[in-house]
């Protein structure tokens, strides 16, 4: 049995556009590069506003072993209850104590290697009174029990300063700490001579003929007139974007990390 695993990073999927690519590009993905365990970010499922359980199975039918979450996690309200029967759905771990659900899990690869996914949401700009993401990581990371090595980290957040700097809060205690939210990848990614690998914004599985994946009529009229618009994801043509990464399951350490980019097909 060999000592590393290959783990494939999905930032937000929005909608039945990045539902679609999911559904037409991961498995020859998981396949080509031997992925043994795939997380993706499911907040923007549902027409880009929460999850619901169709949509999520949708999702996990495709390959994916766990869905974390963000601001949007509470938009579909069916979802209060999905997330406390199924431990594959994890929301922030900075939510209020009273939110159901729970801010990570442990889930195994089809050979029985453990893989730890965290979830935290940003303070910076985020409209919300979420508590310390920084001190939800450390209080995740002395529940998770030491001998689970491989752990990774979404921070939910808009700032780049707030996400790099948990990047270097978590320097040598996880094996990758990443970006979601933004919906915009980010080419920095990194290993640190510490083990642990980082990456600023995966990026949103969906269409970029779009604003951050909504028609982009509605959001400039928003921008523009600054009155209210409802915002209407687009429904075709996704460009898949993940991260690819190879880690030890004996140390945590990650070895390996590359940029996927899958554009949609004409």
């Amino acid at each position: 049995m060999s000592e590393y695993i290959n783990i494939l990073v999905i930032g937000d999927i929005l909608g039945k556009a990045g539902r679609k690519a999911l559904r037409d590009h991961l498995p020859s993905i998981v396949y080509k590069n031997e992925v043994d365990f795939v997380v993706a970010n499911g907040e923007n499922l549902a027409a880009g506003f929460g999850t619901t359980r169709k949509v999520a199975d949708e999702v996990f039918e495709s390959g994916v072993h766990v869905l974390t979450n963000g601001n949007h996690c509470w938009d579909q309200r069916e979802f209060l209850k999905t997330i406390e029967e199924d431990d594959r759905f994890v929301r922030p771990m900075n939510f209020s104590p009273a939110a159901p659900g729970q801010g990570w899990t442990i889930q195994e690869t089809a050979v029985g290697h453990p893989v730890a996914v965290i979830n935290t949401i940003g303070q910076i700009f985020m409209s919300g009174t979420w508590d310390c993401p920084f001190a939800a990581a450390d209080q995740a990371l002395s529940e998770i029990p030491s001998d689970v090595k491989v752990i990774l980290m979404d921070l939910h957040a808009e700032t780049t300063s707030e996400k790099m700097g948990m990047g270097w809060h978590l320097d040598g205690r996880v094996s990758f700490v990443y970006g979601t939210h933004t919906h915009i990848p980010t080419c920095d990614e990194i290993i640190h001579t510490s083990g642990t690998a980082y990456q600023t914004d995966i990026g949103m599985t969906g269409s970029y003929q779009s604003i951050i994946g909504m028609r982009k009529e509605g959001a400039l009229h928003r921008m523009i007139t600054r009155l209210p618009q409802r915002f209407e994801a687009v429904e075709r043509g996704a460009t898949l974007f993940a991260t690819l990464l190879k880690v030890s399951v004996i140390t945590g350490k990650t070895s390996h990390i590359e940029r996927i980019k899958v554009e949609p097909e004409c």
